[in-house]
């Protein structure tokens, strides 16, 4: 693959298709012009699309093969000697690079002028080489400070609604609303609300009435109360309404739920 006075290649290649897998012990650094293909590394396969980078630096399996008009398909291999660089760290053959933001196309048409100039220069290369392998670092830093962020933001919102449960399952009995639970735990009503319901796909009020009616349930199996009484136990001040949202969830009235399951677990 290398001349023998040069220790890096530029090949810009059109409908190229690696059909065999293949390794080899050189570097190779693709760049996607146009176009779209299956990368195939070490048996798995990789959708690679029009400004995507990946770095082969291991004696991996690969191949390569278009999923568009070959003729659409276009890629610039930079093959580079190992022992240019045998001081330089390479990502693993299976990260694909794409961002935008950090321009690998005016890089790599850089490293492609400078390898057709009749004085080219293999430092200038080698430069413009390790420079290309730094934004693929860079993209990975910024990566896994997004994903860091998005941790960071779920854990916030785990905390706060677990705070939101305990509240809750500390208070059911008293006469709450939206405001004093979001109050409690420290946060604007809207907030919490957007939130609980993202994570938990109910709202903390709904949360709250499911909860009370469990309670309500375990009263009735659980004790002789008179169902005024669990009513008031589970934060009713009014017992028409007790009755309207038992109902609601359970398609009977709270005294018929009784002698049902209780005669349920007699048999």
């Amino acid at each position: 693959m290398f001349d023998v006075d040069r220790n890096i290649i530029v090949v810009e290649s059109v409908g190229y298709e690696s059909v065999l897998k293949h390794r080899h012990n050189f570097i190779e650094i693709v760049y996607v012009k146009s176009g779209e293909a299956i990368h195939n590394i070490d048996g798995r396969d990789l959708k690679i699309r029009a400004g995507d980078l990946f770095v082969i630096a291991t004696a991996s399996e690969h191949s390569i093969r278009p999923v568009c008009d070959e003729k659409d398909f276009c890629i610039i291999n930079i093959v580079c000697s190992r022992e240019l660089f045998a001081d330089v760290e390479f990502p693993p053959p299976e990260e694909i690079f794409s961002s935008r933001e950090l321009h690998y196309d005016r890089l790599v048409e850089m490293i492609e002028r400078e390898y057709k100039l009749e004085s080219s220069s293999e430092y200038v290369l080698s430069l413009l080489v390790r420079n290309l392998i730094n934004l693929c670092f860079i993209e990975k830093t910024i990566k896994s400070r997004g994903k860091d962020l998005v941790r960071r933001k779920k854990k916030f919102a785990s905390d706060y609604i677990q705070r939101t449960i305990d509240f809750i399952q500390e208070h059911y009995m008293d006469k709450i609303m939206l405001k004093d639970i979001a109050d409690a735990v420290g946060l604007y009503p809207a907030y919490l609300q957007r939130i609980f319901r993202k994570n938990r796909s109910t709202s903390v009020m709904e949360y709250l009435l499911r909860y009370r009616m469990e309670q309500a349930c375990r009263y009735l199996l659980d004790t002789d109360l008179p169902i005024a009484e669990i009513s008031h136990r589970v934060g009713f001040g009014d017992i028409k309404n007790f009755y309207t949202t038992f109902r609601r969830f359970f398609n009977v009235t709270p005294k018929e739920y009784r002698e049902t399951r209780r005669g349920e677990s007699a048999e």
